[in-house]
């Protein structure tokens, strides 16, 4: 009778665990059935991570483009703000110069400067020439040592020219010491000399004008001779203009012969 009760009660167990799993089966059925559809993801186009505890998906390339720039961002603020800590600290411990007014006033100015020195040229003679012509005959280059004038801090020189290397303002200078020898026997004395004007001007050339600007002139009409064999005048001009890098300077007279002698003569700028 034992042995009877005993596998009834297995019979009832068994009967029970399975209607339990049955119950299992319909709700795991129903809840499948009742779920809405997700769309597949594709590994090779969409990416998942984990920002700040919570899981993110997106399209790969805008994802890992939007950490990028996050992270690139972060490690450039940590690395700028290092690096000011890190020279603040270097110069605290290393640097302990102070530097003064006196020593700061007694650098020199880095500006650019030149001063040309006329050179003894041989002009061809003839009658009075009234065109505006380029005076060329300047000592440069090495031979500049050997005089009074100089160039310094990017000018240059070229054909007659002095080419400014920045842009700023220049003070530009010339003077011409201007002579007359009316006693040549190549050129007879001409009378109306004396009524006629001369021209000493300097321009500015660069390749976007295409043409030389005039930026300062004096007139002056021939100082009659007290001998009327020898002449010697002079003309001096001076401004201040602003240049651009790359403008080149040059002087011109309206009558070239009257530099002959030209041991005098100079013209040069400095920027300010």
């Amino acid at each position: 009778m034992a042995l009877k009760g005993t596998a009834r009660l297995v019979n009832v167990g068994s009967y029970v665990s399975v209607r339990i799993l049955l119950a299992v089966l319909v709700t795991v059925v129903i809840l499948v059935w009742s779920m809405p559809d997700i769309k597949p993801v594709d590994g090779n186009t969409h990416i998942c991570f984990h920002d700040d505890g919570l899981l993110r998906c997106g399209q790969t390339v805008t994802t890992l483009s939007q950490i990028f720039e996050k992270e690139i961002k972060n490690v450039y603020d940590k690395t700028t703000k290092q690096d000011a800590v890190e020279t603040k600290a270097y110069f605290d411990t290393h640097v302990k110069i102070e530097l003064k007014n006196d020593y700061l006033s007694s650098i020199p100015d880095m500006k650019p400067a030149a001063k040309l020195v006329g050179q003894i040229s041989y002009p061809k003679l003839g009658p009075q020439r009234k065109q505006m012509e380029a005076v060329i005959a300047w000592y440069h280059g090495r031979e500049l040592d050997y005089t009074t004038g100089f160039m310094r801090y990017g000018v240059r020189y070229q054909n007659g020219r002095l080419i400014v290397p920045l842009t700023g303002t220049y003070n530009i200078y010339s003077f011409l010491s201007l002579t007359e020898n009316d006693d040549s026997p190549e050129v007879p004395f001409d009378t109306s000399r004396n009524a006629t004007l001369v021209k000493h001007a300097m321009y500015k050339y660069n390749v976007k004008l295409g043409k030389d600007v005039e930026l300062v002139s004096s007139i002056q009409t021939h100082r009659e001779s007290t001998n009327r064999n020898f002449n010697a005048f002079s003309s001096q001009i001076s401004t201040l203009v602003q240049l651009e890098a790359g403008d080149e300077i040059s002087v011109k007279i309206s009558d070239i012969l009257l530099i002959s002698y030209p041991g005098d003569n100079f013209f040069g700028l400095h920027m300010i």
